[in-house]
């Protein structure tokens, strides 16, 4: 028995790992165009639901998409309503499996595909003028395991005739009572958790059924468990995240929960509908029915009542929305500044769509930048009179662009040495130079506060136009800043002319108040020490509009991490 088990664990890896290579392969071909897919979700409740529909059939998991989605709620990226349509499109997605292990795992002889797959898709690797085999070439090596998997699984699995025990067992879990009928929901639930994948506890019920241990009946109220049972891991996905993301874990439980509560209630009369719709005898004993009939009757039943759900939810979505938020209303909190807030939800399986929350965490490090300016001017208006408040909030600031060049830096590096496509890589990449930049944006930040601060320490103020200067100096740089913000999320390739002219009219601008300055000292408007700190000050805007242009340089990917590339 040892052994058997060990054999099952075996194939079930090989299954889950071609699942796995295929669903990297698939991303690295769709690259940038997956999270296109998902943006689309903004739209409305149709949209959302085709996005979530073809998401989910490219990464071939509805945890995977689902854990994407509380990520993306965690991110700001998708409201609640907007995360309802994607999660009743997942669990239609998450279907396609069942199709294809339903049609070609039992019908063809695997070996004969298999293998020769997984040798083209391996071997395509050293064909080096372009790099779509490459992606291709894993995709297939991914869908040889996945059926390489399955024909293991199948022969790991004993005669269950000649197993008295292994039969009264099966028997228990066959839904003729209630009782059974519930224990075998309870079954499905159970081993999709465990096993944490829908798609690998539905290849194993499809199995349990093509060799004889279950009939189609049982099979059907064991997919209606693993419903319930592959939220689990969104739900894991949640602890410690945003309310939005919970809401959003809660609602796909909700609908797998009550959407399984019909077909439970129903299940004889529903059976009966998909035997009428779907060509042959699902409850023959024969070979055909076994490899045939009753494969394709489950995945039939499992597209059916997810569908059927979809639909009834989508036209309730609104009273279904008030449910979520009255069972977890909102409470008072108090949030963390240096916590990850777009990153804070692991992306699992799905690291091409990550780039898009990463780069709305590098947004966020600019808004702090430009939160600083605003601070610095406050003061010029008030007089160049820094107070302690204002120069610790300055100081906060700063710290805060350090911790997060940290922490995305860190994030973006296991990205980038991970399963990315050529373009998402050089995105990371182009994200890592930007935060760069703008941490040394905040460094130049902190500067001008101890200037203004050391001004004030030294009675050295300067004259009204020093301070009309330095204000417009700093609306200059905030809006070379500004600007430059608008891109990292929303990329344009005629920005750089503009950008390049921003920055030449703030270098301008330091020239000419620095020979403004210059005339003031020759007529003894201002001391030699308060000229000093005001070069300096002009210094620091002015760099500040350098490295704001090399951000913009990096959203066209004309820079990229000195430590993390060429």
């Amino acid at each position: 028995m040892f052994t058997i088990i060990l054999q099952i664990l075996g194939a079930l890896g090989v299954f889950l790992y071609g699942l796995q290579v295929m669903s990297e392969g698939l991303q690295k071909a769709a690259g940038t165009r997956l999270r296109s897919v998902l943006s689309g979700a903004t739209q409305n409740r149709f949209a959302g639901t085709l996005s979530g529909f073809v998401v989910t059939c490219a990464v071939q998991s509805s945890s995977a998409t689902t854990v994407m989605i509380v990520a993306f709620c965690s991110a700001g990226l998708l409201t609640l309503t907007q995360s309802l349509g994607v999660i009743f499109g997942a669990n239609i997605g998450t279907t396609t499996t069942a199709w294809l292990v339903s049609l070609l795992g039992f019908k063809v002889k695997i070996s004969a595909f298999a293998l020769p797959l997984i040798g083209l898709g391996f071997f395509s690797q050293f064909i080096r003028r372009w790099s779509m085999p490459h992606k291709v070439g894993q995709v297939l090596v991914g869908f040889g395991l996945l059926f390489l998997g399955l024909d293991l699984l199948k022969d790991a699995l004993p005669d269950a005739k000649n197993d008295p025990s292994l039969v009264e067992l099966l028997s228990r879990l066959e839904p003729g009572t209630f009782s059974g009928l519930l224990l075998a929901v309870l079954f499905g639930a159970v081993l999709t958790a465990v096993v944490q994948s829908s798609s690998a506890s539905m290849a194993i019920t499809l199995t349990a059924a093509a060799k004889g241990y279950i009939d189609f009946p049982t099979a059907c109220a064991i997919a209606l468990g693993q419903n319930i049972g592959t939220t689990i891991t969104a739900v894991i996905a949640t602890i410690g995240a945003p309310l939005v993301a919970r809401r959003a874990a809660l609602a796909h439980f909700l609908f797998n929960f009550l959407g399984s509560v019909w077909p439970i209630l129903l299940l004889n009369p529903f059976l009966a509908l998909v035997d009428d719709l779907v060509p042959g005898n699902p409850y023959l004993h024969s070979e055909k029915a076994l490899l045939a009939y009753i494969p394709t009757h489950i995945a039939a039943f499992h597209t059916a009542f997810n569908v059927i759900n979809t639909g009834i939810f989508l036209a309730f979505l609104a009273p279904f929305e008030r449910l979520v938020i009255r069972l977890l209303p909102q409470k008072e909190g108090v949030s963390d500044e240096t916590d990850l807030l777009y990153l804070e939800t692991a992306f699992g399986s799905t690291p091409e769509i990550a780039i898009e929350a990463a780069a709305r965490e590098v947004d966020r490090m600019a808004g702090v930048t430009e939160r600083m300016l605003v601070e610095i001017r406050a003061v010029l208006e008030g007089g160049g009179i820094i107070t302690q408040e204002q120069y610790e909030q300055i100081l906060r600031d700063e710290d805060l662009t350090d911790v997060l060049e940290h922490k995305i830096t860190e994030y973006l590096a296991a990205l980038v040495h991970g399963h990315l496509s050529t373009a998402s890589s050089h995105e990371a990449l182009s994200l890592l130079s930007m935060i760069n930049d703008l941490e040394r944006i905040g460094d130049h930040g902190e500067k001008v506060a101890g200037l203004l601060k050391r001004s004030v320490e030294k009675s050295t103020p300067f004259s009204k136009l020093a301070y009309e200067e330095l204000i417009e100096m700093v609306d200059t740089t905030a809006n070379v800043i500004a600007e430059m913000r608008k891109l990292i999320l929303r990329r344009d390739d005629k920005a750089l002319a503009p950008a390049l002219e921003r920055e030449q009219a703030l270098d301008e601008l330091r020239h000419k108040f620095r020979k403004s300055h210059l005339r003031r000292l020759q007529d003894g408007e201002c001391d030699a020490m308060a000229g000093l700190i005001f070069s300096d000050l002009l210094s620091s805007f002015e760099k500040m509009g350098d490295h704001a242009f090399n951000v913009v340089e990096a959203t066209l990917g004309h820079k990229i991490h000195p430590k993390a590339g060429p």
